[in-house]
């Protein structure tokens, strides 16, 4: 019960900090529209779902991937997440990695949390068409599992 409060009220202090819905919505809407098919590499847009190893809840994840453009080994990962279906706001995490000559992007990094709730670690690999991580945060831990969205 405890994680599972944990959970709840860090979701709700990124809602509580992000930039809202819509921005993120048209962001992802365009991405998806202007990504072309098939993928040149692991950029872009990301759709799929999160999962607890501690209590089992899940709940959508959008990813959008980017390269940062003040630094070159430096790529957002702008998210929007959900928990049933209740969606989020967005939040960017600022990871420091290099593509493989494959187009392949491993993911390795962590951030601090908003509302002194902790850090949160990420690890995983995205390839032109999968996104695999597990997450790690003071009381959960789980994966992300994301797909490329369907063309509109």
């Amino acid at each position: 019960m405890k994680a599972a409060t944990f959970l709840l009220t860090s979701i709700l202090a990124l809602l509580l900090s992000s930039c809202g819905f819509g921005p993120y919505s048209r962001s992802f809407k365009q991405a998806t529209a202007t990504f072309p098919h098939p993928a040149p590499n692991s950029e872009g847009p990301w759709v799929g779902t999160w999962k607890s190893n501690v209590n089992g809840h899940t709940g959508p994840l959008w990813c959008i991937v980017s390269p940062s453009p003040d630094q070159p080994t430096q790529f957002n990962f702008r998210y929007r997440a959900g928990w049933g279906k209740l969606q989020f706001g967005d939040y960017t995490h600022t990871v420091t990695t290099k593509p493989s000559p494959n187009g392949s992007l491993p993911l390795a990094g962590e951030m601090i949390l908003p509302g002194g709730f902790g850090t949160y670690q990420v690890k995983g690999l995205l390839t032109r068409d999968s996104f695999t991580a597990t997450y790690h945060s003071k009381a959960d831990h789980g994966t992300m599992t994301l797909h490329r969205p369907a063309k509109p």
